[in-house]
């Protein structure tokens, strides 16, 4: 009998374990987003060499709509001096909002520009981690593919995981 009663007892224990590891990810989801806007230029420029900080800030299109309260904010900071090919490193702080200032996602990471360049050169593309988001995107992580389009402005390809 004591043994039957440790059989169920520890069966119990792990269904349980099993149903607190499982349930959490039962309302995971992940969402493909795609953000465009025009060209970007600097709204703000300040130091030269390493240190560089350029911020800016641009309306954004949202899987092809535009409505108010969406934009990009952000700043690209120069971590580097001259690497390969006339380059040089820079880390981003850039927040998306998503039609409400509670409804946010941001992507940091680094990049690879041209030295002379306020942004990516033409047809370049760069892979940034979302690194959380707020409101609607609480909790936010995966990844955004942004290529810079030349004269048509930037796309950025949201892979975008919710808990």
């Amino acid at each position: 009998m004591k043994s039957k009663l440790s059989i169920i007892g520890l069966s119990v224990v792990a269904v349980l374990a099993a149903l607190g590891i499982f349930l959490p990810l039962q309302g995971a989801t992940t969402q493909e987003l795609t953000i465009t806007h025009g060209v970007v230029e600097a709204s703000s420029t300040t130091g030269e060499g390493l240190g560089v900080v350029r911020t800016f800030f641009v309306d954004t299109n949202i899987d092809g709509v535009n409505a108010g309260g969406q934009y990009l904010v952000g700043t690209l900071t120069t971590l580097t001096g001259e690497v390969e090919n006339n380059g040089e490193i820079r880390g981003s702080n850039l927040v998306f909002v998503m039609g409400s200032e509670a409804d946010q996602l941001v992507v940091g990471g680094i990049s690879f520009y041209p030295q002379s360049g306020q942004t990516l050169a033409d047809g370049q593309e760069t892979v940034r981690p979302i690194i959380g988001g707020s409101g609607t995107y609480r909790g936010a992580t995966g990844q955004v593919t942004s290529t810079n389009l030349g004269a048509d402005g930037w796309s950025h390809v949201f892979e975008v995981f919710l808990p």
